[in-house]
């Protein structure tokens, strides 16, 4: 009887052994898996953010541009109305200095 349950613990003792050893080599697969899967999501998020980059960057430069060109033609326009605000004045100063230059 003694025989049997030492020869069931040694059996038990191997079982376990070789249930260590086939989920050791599972994890290292599965840790594997992971780490190239891991690799492949890094490449991605890389792409992905340098696509967002690019799209970001030319966004604000075309706002920008944008704005550039709205600010110049207010500010063009603003021009535009004082000259011509400061020539309706300039007839009344013109014929004062031109009938001081005749007489």
């Amino acid at each position: 009887m003694e025989e049997n349950i030492i020869a069931q613990i040694a059996e038990a003792e191997e079982k376990g052994k070789a249930l260590i050893l086939e989920e050791t080599e599972r994890a290292s697969a599965v840790r594997a898996d992971a780490q190239k899967r891991a690799a492949e999501l890094r490449r991605a998020a890389e792409t992905d953010c340098a696509v967002l980059r690019a799209d970001g960057i030319a966004r604000a430069a075309a706002e920008a541009e944008e704005s550039y060109r709205r600010s110049l033609s207010e500010a063009a326009k603003r021009a535009a109305e004082y000259s011509e605000s400061l020539l309706k004045h300039t007839d009344v100063y013109v014929a004062e200095i031109v009938g001081r230059i005749v007489k």
